[in-house]
């Protein structure tokens, strides 16, 4: 038996069944509950009514996301993706030896891209196209070099977000699906409303301010994944899907899960600060709200 007070939330993936006393027992814990698909996407959640936030927090919300300062934080939140991809660049760039002239090459150019992004100063709508055309082009270098360095049978050629067809990226999008819900939920808990974003497009059933948040955290949960390969701890992580791709088995949920959940609560440096993960996640949260609520005084 684990006391309520010891946990902050609640994975399942389908299929399974949960007694109704088990989720009013979360819910009365404020404990998050997420349903999950086999690929791990969060596809339900519940939560304590009590994270519901005032509406003059939501009004601040929209300001802040149409406003210069809103930009300036994506600018700050996409330099501290692009960063640390380069350090991850980095640690695979000595596993071929006979590509390190040609991956030398690459790491120039996004270093180059990435003093052109800091260089941005002029802060409108403009701007936020711009950004993304230095993320979508660093993106593009950086999964190509991944993609190459990693050993049979984790090596791919590019980066699928849906219907994987190789098993780094079958693992990767697990891990992000997990990392998603680290991310929503800390949003949740501050008050803020996970589909209203800055970076990305407003939509139905698509959490835009989750997406932008996640951003420099991605890198963290590859390099995971990338040192977990290299050290020969995955094996027999996918079976073949009925849609042609592949997908996460039984085995590799479990490996996904301990992975995370060790990196989540492991000390690492993030923005020159020492935490666990799970404490930079929150504390990254909490300072975009501080923003949002000094927006405008």
């Amino acid at each position: 038996m684990v006391h309520p007070e010891r946990i902050t939330s609640i994975l399942v993936t389908m299929p399974c069944r949960i007694s109704s006393p088990a989720i009013l027992l979360a819910a009365t814990n404020q404990i998050n509950l997420v349903i999950c698909t086999r690929a791990g996407k969060p596809e339900a959640r519940l939560w304590t009514p009590r994270f519901l936030n005032t509406s003059t927090l939501r009004r601040k919300q929209y300001a802040f996301s149409r406003s210069s300062d809103g930009f300036k934080w994506v600018q700050s939140a996409i330099l501290l993706k692009l960063t640390a991809q380069l350090a991850n660049l980095r640690f695979v760039a000595d596993r071929k030896p006979a590509e390190k002239e040609t991956t030398g090459h690459d790491l120039t150019e996004i270093e180059r891209t990435i003093e052109r992004l800091k260089a941005v100063d002029t802060y409108d709508s403009g701007c936020l196209k711009t950004i993304r055309y230095f993320e979508a082009s660093v993106a593009q270098q950086y999964w190509t070099i991944v993609g190459r360095k990693m050993p049979d049978p984790f090596n791919f050629e590019g980066r699928t977000k849906r219907n994987p067809a190789d098993p780094f990226n079958a693992c990767i999008n697990y891990l992000y699906g997990m990392l998603r819900n680290q991310i929503e939920t800390a949003i949740l808990s501050i008050g803020l409303d996970p589909a209203l974003g800055i970076m990305h497009r407003d939509g139905y059933k698509l959490p835009s301010l989750v997406f932008d948040l996640i951003e420099p955290f991605r890198p963290i949960i590859d390099r995971v994944l990338i040192e977990a390969i290299v050290m020969g701890k995955l094996q027999n992580m996918t079976e073949d899907s009925e849609y042609g791709s592949v997908r996460i088995n039984q085995t590799g949920r479990k490996t996904l899960i301990a992975l995370f959940n060790e990196k989540l609560n492991k000390t690492c440096l993030y923005k020159n600060t020492k935490a666990s993960l799970l404490n930079h996640i929150l504390l990254e949260t909490r300072q975009l709200a501080d923003k949002i609520k000094q927006h405008g005084n």
